[in-house]
This record gives structure tokens, sequence and C-alpha cells, in this order.
């Protein structure tokens, strides 16, 4: 690994992905280092500069990428960074790394680059990613001026800012902007947009209103609505040039002199004279937008994924941003987390503390055992209260489990709040290596605001997801991406392991010409049971339909994995109907030996049409009802046929196995990571779950602690009964 230092301690506490994107230990002035690393032109630089003078040592300027992060400021962890050797992108003063980047660039181009380049650039446009990405709305331009003249955008930027002395410009400069477009474009709509880090040339007196925006907006979102864009030295000039837009360049900046903008402003001034000849030395001549943005965010920007805390490429950091920020702008701005067992509290955090959600987390009240149930209750409302008091009337809701949403719903409308938006989290798809009953924490969950999916009496958001969802290519490869992972790491929910290694040859002893059907045992007290739809609500009731429907096959019975340990309600009295019971046998071992599958509404259901058998349901699982599955449905089940009725696609082909698997596993949960900061994807949990399974075993203390939770469980369950 890379040994590198710095002058100044704010470059590792405020940029902790830093050391990680560029593959280098960074450590405070370490005097035998490769290289010192200056951040940008900012005044700690001069310090840097002095320390690898004094230690003769190279200097390495850094700074923030282009795809910087979610949120602006040093609280919003920075997941894109450049690094030059030579000078900075932003200083056309010097050379710098990126105009060799392009030489090189240029010089080497392929087609597949080129198909490369332009993917990624389809996918900023689709996505509106930029620098900072809190956002992905615009005001409306034409709405604001009234009429629908063209609009022309003049991009504000920091006053001083070293990226304007380095592109050779002055105050002046971004006047002259203003001046010349009020001239080329008298019949257009001008206007300025204010930079919204600091104070800038402009400010709402130079301009009628409304054409002053100083809101925050996405930036691809704004351009899309102009014609043309004025800049100095703004990378919002390029984005532009992504767009198709015409881009003013009032200032020599690191795309100018490429023949993709309007230079004629600056293109007699000597640097711009200097930049051409310097560009001529590296025998570059006129670059493509391809080739720009190749060498610009896939060369010279280097990249680490704040999910992982690991060194990534480009697309795994747009994934996370989309992803990331999708979800933020989802939920509401405040969101109260109500009434979460405590030991839920702190992952909770992880999956929903986005910077621009005001999260407030309300645990369960303690019930004292010694104080009168009286004295609890009361004591439990005042928590209550103090906490609804202190909320505002925009306030979002997220409680874990329907039940706990009716008693939410109810106590709302007590206060008069008779329509709140309550979110309902639940464990997701893939969880853990381990039980949830034991308190081990999930990796995925699922958050829904119209219902939960495995309640087929009412819509849910998956449901809406499945009815609608059409894929485009690049979705449709990543779904059978995902699936073949899933497959070859032999994923499930639990991922528990085969402790009966005899399981194989019990089976190869029954084998035989008979179909071997599995029958899976479900938690028999789970809403996921109890609001399937199913008439059949015990495991005993649906052994005993499947043997009496197939009297002559093998049926192998697998107990639900929490009803096995002792700590849920559902052990079936009636093994004896059965050929075999597949006790301690990991759920993809028993997949692997059957036919058929038969369940009420288990998730193995799904897991068992990725390996292309067939299900038989009796409830209505969010995967059933699309023609994937066969579903018992009987002509009394008023319940279940109007659920049926739901799940119909209009004027779209049926669901696809590629279609399920993209919004069951990609559109509908959430992932995190433990020591993560924001969202993963499922495709990052299914390797930390592989590889945490085939690490060293988790030292003693942990064993201990697990040990000790699984037992108080299980003393709950037998109290509670």
């Amino acid at each position: 690994m890379v040994r590198l230092s710095c002058a100044t301690k704010g470059i590792i506490k405020n940029n902790p992905l830093l050391g990680v994107a560029l593959g280098a230990d960074i450590v405070y002035k370490d005097k035998t280092a490769q290289a010192v690393l200056a951040w940008g032109k900012k005044p700690s630089r001069s310090k840097a500069v002095s320390f690898a003078d004094t230690h003769n040592l190279a200097l390495t300027t850094v700074e923030d990428g282009f795809l910087r992060s979610l949120g602006s400021g040093i609280h919003s962890v920075g997941a894109s960074f450049i690094k030059d050797d030579l000078g900075v992108y932003f200083d056309l003063t010097t050379p710098n790394r990126l105009q060799a980047l392009i030489a090189d660039c240029m010089a080497q181009w392929s087609d597949d680059k080129e198909r490369h380049a332009q993917r990624l650039i389809n996918k900023i446009i689709t996505h509106q990613l930029s620098k900072y990405n809190q956002t992905t709305t615009a005001p409306d331009l034409s709405a604001l001026a009234n009429n629908d003249k063209p609009h022309i955008i003049i991009i504000d930027q920091v006053a001083n800012d070293a990226s304007i002395t380095g592109a050779g410009a002055s105050a002046d400069s971004f006047f002259a902007m203003l001046a010349h477009a009020k001239e080329r474009y008298s019949n257009a709509n001008i206007w300025i947009k204010a930079h919204p880090a600091g104070k800038g040339y402009f400010t709402p007196t130079d301009i009628a209103p409304p054409f002053y925006l100083d809101t925050p907006c996405n930036p691809i979102a704004l351009i899309r609505q102009a014609c043309a864009v004025y800049t100095v030295s703004s990378h919002m000039g390029f984005e532009a040039l992504m767009l198709g837009k015409t881009v003013h360049n009032f200032g020599v900046n690191w795309y100018a002199g490429f023949g993709l903008t309007d230079d004629d402003f600056v293109k007699n001034t000597s640097m711009y004279q200097n930049l051409i000849c310097h560009y001529q030395t590296l025998n570059i001549t006129q670059a493509s937008l391809n080739q720009l943005f190749y060498a610009s965010y896939v060369q010279y920007s280097h990249y680490a994924n704040p999910a992982t805390g690991r060194a990534c490429d480009i697309e795994t950091v747009m994934d996370y941003l989309i992803a990331s920020r999708d979800w933020q702008n989802r939920l509401g701005s405040e969101l109260l987390v109500y009434d979460f067992s405590r030991w839920k509290v702190p992952f909770v955090w992880g999956f929903l503390g986005f910077d621009k959600v005001n999260l407030t987390v309300k645990p369960k009240t303690k019930w004292w055992f010694f104080l009168p149930y009286g004295i609890n209750e009361k004591r439990a409302k005042r928590a209550d209260s103090k906490v609804f008091n202190a909320l505002s009337n925009t306030t979002d809701y997220v409680v874990w489990g329907q039940k706990s949403k009716r008693l939410l719903k109810d106590k709302l409308a007590k206060r008069g709040m008779t329509n709140p938006v309550i979110w309902c989290m639940e464990d997701g798809f893939i969880r853990s290596n381990g039980l949830g009953a034991t308190l081990i924490v999930p990796l995925s969950v699922v958050m829904d605001d119209v219902g939960i999916y495995f309640d087929a009496t009412a819509p849910s958001r998956l449901e809406q997801i499945l009815n609608s969802i059409c894929l485009t290519d690049d979705e449709i490869q990543r779904a059978k991406g995902l699936h073949e992972l899933l497959l070859t790491k032999r994923v499930s929910k639990y991922n528990l392991p085969t402790k009966n290694h005899d399981f194989i040859k019990q089976i190869n002893g029954l084998k035989s010409n008979r179909p071997i059907r599995l029958v899976v045992g479900q938690v028999e007290d789970d809403a996921s049971v109890q609001t399937c739809t199913s008439l059949i609500k015990k495991n005993s009731e649906l052994l005993a339909r499947v043997r009496a429907d197939f009297p002559d096959d093998v049926i192998i019975y697998k107990p639900h994995p929490d009803v096995e340990a002792g700590l849920r309600v559902g052990k079936a009295d009636n093994h004896h109907v059965v050929d075999m019971v597949a006790h301690d046998v990991a759920m993809p071992d028993c997949l692997d030996v059957c036919d058929v599958v038969h369940t009420i509404s288990s998730l193995t259901g799904f897991e068992a049409l990725l390996r292309d058998k067939k299900v038989v349901c009796y409830g209505l699982p969010f995967y059933a009802g699309f023609g994937l599955t066969d579903d018992v449905v009987e002509s009394d089940n008023t319940s279940k046929i109007n659920a049926l009725n739901r799940r119909t696609r209009p004027n779209l082909p049926a669901l696809t196995l590629d279609g399920l698997i993209y919004g069951t596993l990609i559109s509908y949960p959430m992932y995190h990571l433990p020591h993560g900061i924001g969202l993963a994807t499922p495709e990052q949990v299914i390797e930390y779950l592989y590889n945490q399974a085939h690490t060293a075993k988790p030292s003693l203390a942990k064993r201990l602690t697990q040990n000790v939770k699984t037992t108080a469980m299980q003393l709950r369950k037998i109290i509670i009964r």
C-alpha cells in the first residue's frame, strides 16, 4: 500500500474514505512517505508545500471528485476524490494530470471505452447525479417566468474561489457574462443561478425577480430546461455539455479548448493561447465529450463506497448515491421512529439516518414489574405525549409491524390526525447469518407506507411495484446477475448452516421414481400466516392436506428455524404423515433435493422459484398471483379472490422471474452493513454474509452474548405462554 503524508489533520478527519479511495495509508507528518497531500488551493496548502520542501518529498493535490456525496459539507462523507501529482484540474495556469490523461485517453481510445463512457453519461443524466445529490428537483422556469420563452442560465460562483483565478477570470468576467447574455439572447429569460455554498458575485438586485435563483436544486434538472449556459469555471458547464446544451465560457476552465464550448470571450487571452499550445505538445486536438468524461470521471477520479468502506468503481458510487438519495427523498423531512424495541434502535439509525431527515427515535417505554399495570400505562402515555407534542404536523412515522401501525393510527386519531403517513418496517428477505428471534441485527429491512408485503388482505408497496415494473436492459442484466449470485452463494433469509450431515444420505435412501415434495413450516402466530388469506393456518393442517392430496409421494417436512429452536409457536404434532423431517438442514439443501414446494406463505417459495422449482401456495404470499406459482384458490375464499384481482398488470406483459427478483430484492428493500454509512446493495450484503460465514468463528465473548440473547428469548416465549 502507498504511504502518503499530510501536514494538516483536517484532510484525514474530514475525508475518512480518502485513504481507501487512493489505496493509500495516510499518516500525519510522516517524513518517510512517498508524497505529501495538499487539499486543493486552500490556505492549508502552504503547510503541505513547506513540509514537502523541508523533507524533500513530492507534493500531490487532492480534492473532491465530481460525484462527491449525498449531501454537502464535511458531515456528508465524500465518496469521490481526484488526485493530481502535477497540479489540479481547476487551475489552468500550470499543467495538470487530467490534461495528460485526456491525451492518453485519445491515443488509446476504443469502441469499448466509447460505449462505457456513453452508458455512464446516460446514467448520470437519467438519475440526475451531480457533485452533491440531496434532491432531484428544480424550479419550473417557465412557470416562474410565466411565459414560454427559452431559458438562459448564468452560473454564479463563490467570490474569489481558487477555480476563478485558476481560470484567469475575475469579478469582471461574471458581469461580462450577464451583459453578453442579455445582448445575445434578448428574447429569452435570463436566469442567475446563485452558488449554494457562499456569497457570489451577483445579488438579487442584478436581475429582476424571479430570475435570481438561490434555492437549492438539482443541477441536471435545472440545466435540462435551458438552451444555453454561461460559466466561468463551474463544473455545471461540463454537466451542460453532457445534456447537449450550448456552453459559453468566460474563463479558461478544464473543458475549454476542445471545440465543445464557445470560447470566444477568452480565446484571445494569453492564458488560453498557452493552453492550446500545451494541448498541441500533448497531441490533443478536438477531444470528444465522451473522451473528456472518461478521462475525468473514470481515470482521474478515485472512488470509495461509504456503504462498505472499500474502494470501488464509479458505477458503484452512482448506485450508492441513487439508492440513498431516492430513499432520503421518499421519506419525510421529519420522521419519528415510534415504540421500537430498544435493541432495534441502533440499527434503525443505519437505515434511516440521512442528512435531510430529522430523525427522532422513541423506544418502547420500559415497564417496571414492581409497579401496578395502571401506573405503567400512565408512564407510557406521558412518554407518548412528550414526544407527540414536540412534533410538527408534517411528521411521518415508522413502526415495526402492522399491529404497532394500527395502535399508532388509533393514538394519532385521538389527537385529531386522521391521515398520517406511517411506514411499516419489517425484516428484509436477505436478513442475516442467524435468526431474528435471537436479536441478531438485520442487514436488510423493508419499509412500506402502503401496507406490508406479507399481508394479502390489503395492497402493499411491493404489490404496486410488481404490478407496474418494466425492466430496462441494464436492470434485466442486474437481476440475472443477482439471481446467479443467490444460487452460487446459496443465500436464504437466515443463512443457517446444515448441521445434520446425514440428510443427503437419508434422502438417497428414500429416493425412487416418486416426486419429492418439500412442505415448509412457518411460525403459526406470525402475521405472515394470519394475513395471507390461507384457510390453512397450522403446520399440522398443511402436512395433512399435502399427504391427503399426494398419498404416494415422498414428503419432507422442514420446520421453521425459530420453531425448531424453541423460540416461536408452530410445532406440528403429526410428523408420522411425512417420510422425513429435515431437522438442522439449511434451506438450500432442502430445495436441492425436492421437485415441488408446498407452502402457506413462506419466503421459501420465492427461493424455490429461483431454483426453477414448482411452488404450490395455499395462502397468497407476495410472489403468488402473477402466474409464477400454482395457487390454491377456494371458491368461497373471498379475501383471496379479491387479492388476486388486485395482482394484475393491465396493458403490460406478464411478470417475469427477473421482474420479480428486481422488484423484490432491489426496488423494495433497504440494505445496510455494520459500520457502513448509508445504504448498501443486495450484492454487497450477500458478499458480506458469505465472507462472514467463511471467516474464523466469533470470539468467545460474542458467542456468550448471543447465547444469553437466545436463552432470554426462549424464556420470554415460556413466560408469554
